[in-house]
């Protein structure tokens, strides 16, 4: 079992130059563009935590039979439900518009990358091609 370091365990061989102050967070920081982007991006993830259980609950419904089917189907009418389920869609696509963004970045630096225009048109393409294949599969016209 490890022990507690040394405090001075980080600290360099030789006292520098100049001090250096204390890390602090900068008065700016709550009402800065970049956290709160970073907050919403992370509060994502409640969200999808909350579907978890929807989901866990649709396939007890299922499990217990059709009665118990038709109830978890019929409270999914609900108003709340919709907007919950439409604050979820807000939340992947917030996520995935993210992530294109991110994507051209995250590219190995030997590897020829294409103009980021492409990378994100082909991106978005392949994402609304893709949900528009399974959408199309669940509302049973394919397959």
């Amino acid at each position: 079992m490890a022990g507690p370091a040394h405090p001075n365990a980080m600290a360099p061989p030789s006292p520098g130059r100049t001090r250096t102050a204390p890390p602090q967070t900068p008065a700016t920081w709550w009402s800065s563009a970049r956290i709160r982007t970073y907050l919403l991006f992370d509060a994502t993830g409640i969200l999808y935590f909350l579907v978890a259980f929807v989901a866990i609950g649709m396939i007890r419904a299922l499990a217990a039979g059709k009665e118990a089917w038709k109830a978890a189907m019929t409270s999914l009418e609900n108003p709340i439900y919709i907007a919950f389920h439409v604050l979820c869609l807000a939340a992947v696509i917030f996520v995935a518009v993210r992530f294109f963004r991110l994507f051209p970045k995250a590219q190995p630096p030997d590897m020829p990358v294409p103009p980021r225009p492409i990378i994100h048109a082909t991106l978005y393409v392949a994402w609304i091609g893709i949900t528009v294949g399974l959408t199309a599969i669940l509302a049973g016209a394919i397959l």
